[in-house]
């Protein structure tokens, strides 16, 4: 039986070990970063390791205690989102400059958001009649100019918090008075941009549960 020499074989581990390793080590501000956008998914998954779930184009990893999924489209990341906590913070400045980034020292909200970036598009999975079976999130989208290459973002609040929920159901009262219950059951106001700045309103100091970033976001329709 032939022996391996010990100094051999730990540099052949460390070998194998390494991109592992290495992977082990980035942070969140290396995955969810602007940089990464457009790479491809074996670059991506060199930096954010292997993915925990894959559907469809859609992968997830997990850095750091947090959630990242990363979309593909072709053989490009075309998307990431990052499900925020206090633990899990998002600095968007990789993504849209300093220009358009709220501060990354502050809890995000959909106001602080839209006092760097712009004016935002809101959307809703379900307002009213949404049943059990999941929790529905509020989203504002955002167009960013060519100045930061026309990037998109989606900000999510899932309907659980108390503020969250209060300003939903202000929101939806606002727009069943003004065009009836059944319009927004069927969520018509996905469609239309008229409620746009009640919704701005309401949720100006709600905190954002989730934010993607890149092109080709996909809203809730009507």
């Amino acid at each position: 039986m032939h022996r391996i020499a010990l100094p051999v074989l730990t540099a052949a581990l460390v070998a194998v070990n390494g991109p592992a390793l290495a992977q082990q080590k980035a942070g969140v501000a290396e995955v969810f970063n602007g940089d990464m956008l457009g790479t491809n998914l074996r670059y991506f998954e060199s930096i954010a390791g292997i993915a925990r779930t894959s559907f469809g184009n859609q992968h997830t990893y997990w850095v750091e205690g947090c959630e990242i999924t990363a979309t593909v489209s072709g053989d490009a990341v075309s998307a990431l989102r990052l499900e925020l906590s206090p633990k899990c913070k998002a600095d968007i400045v990789s993504f849209l400059g300093e220009a358009f980034s709220p501060p990354a020292s502050q809890p995000l909200t959909f106001g602080s958001f839209q006092s760097a970036a712009g004016d935002l598009s809101f959307y809703a999975d379900c307002l009213t009649m949404c049943g059990n079976a999941y929790d529905p999130s509020v989203y504002a989208h955002w167009e960013g100019p060519h100045a930061v290459g026309y990037r998109e973002v989606l900000l999510e609040a899932k309907q659980v918090g108390d503020q969250a929920v209060d300003a939903a159901s202000r929101w939806a009262q606002d727009m069943s008075e003004a065009k009836g219950e059944d319009w927004v059951i069927d969520t018509k106001f996905n469609c239309e941009r008229g409620f746009d700045t009640q919704a701005q309103q309401l949720f100006n100091a709600v905190e954002v549960t989730a934010i993607t970033i890149g092109s080709g976001l996909q809203k809730p329709g009507c």
